[in-house]
């Protein structure tokens, strides 16, 4: 993995995410090239704090243009400021990190569970995969409402070309118009198809990080085969 390089970044653009407005997403043009993993963050540095946010994009040739999903937070200090700040804005970036990448030269059996934006850091992972022969994914991903759904086309076109990708949405707030899955993602682990093989890559909140890792503990699924990464809220 490369060690993280401190440069400069210009927002390029931005646009909402989801029609409910909680999510947007943002484009960086970096200063110098960064070469990173599918599932990897960046810190944005801002009046010398720090926040961190999932690369969503794969690599492309250049290695200078990252995108980023934001959760609009109240009072949030990076989150306002990419929300708000003109187009052609610096702001200083420190990247890459993280380890919840993925795993391919472990397994070939992949189940994705996500909460929230969550999501930013599997995306990646998924496209990712979806180009490696022989390897099957599964992606769980638990919202609140329905206004909050996005990337779906993203995840129909990757499960219509790929046989080997499936996904699922669980709401935990649905509407009447809703007939997908409902509740928490760990609601649904036992609908679930995985083996002692299997790796387990889990994003969200530290309740939903917590839960899973005790019911996959109780599925006798070794420690080493789940990967996490938590965000704050």
């Amino acid at each position: 993995m490369q060690k993280p390089i401190h440069t400069l970044a210009r927002i390029e653009s931005r646009h909402n995410a989801d029609v409910g407005g909680k999510y947007f997403e943002v484009a960086l043009q970096l200063d110098e090239a960064v070469s990173y993993l599918p599932g990897q963050y960046l810190n944005i540095v801002l009046d010398g704090q720090r926040r961190s946010y999932s690369i969503t994009n794969l690599p492309d040739e250049s290695g200078r243009r990252v995108q980023l999903l934001i959760e609009r937070l109240p009072g949030g200090l990076a989150s306002r400021f990419l929300d708000t700040a003109p187009v052609g804005t610096p702001v200083e970036v420190v990247l890459p990190f993280g380890r919840l990448v993925p795993q391919t030269d472990k397994t070939v059996r992949h189940v994705l569970i996500a909460t929230g934006s969550g999501i930013a850091s599997l995306r990646p992972i998924a496209e990712w995969l979806c180009r490696q022969n022989g390897h099957t994914t599964f992606l769980l991903w638990g919202l609140r409402r329905r206004e909050n759904i996005f990337w779906k086309d993203v995840f129909d076109r990757l499960a219509a070309e790929h046989d080997t990708f499936r996904y699922d949405i669980t709401l935990s707030q649905p509407d009447d118009e809703w007939n997908g899955r409902v509740g928490r993602v760990t609601d649904h682990l036992a609908d679930i198809t995985f083996d002692a093989t299997s790796y387990f890559y889990l994003c969200g909140g530290k309740p939903m990080l917590d839960d899973m890792r005790a019911l996959l503990k109780q599925h006798a699924v070794p420690p080493a085969h789940i990967l996490t990464e938590q965000f704050h809220v």
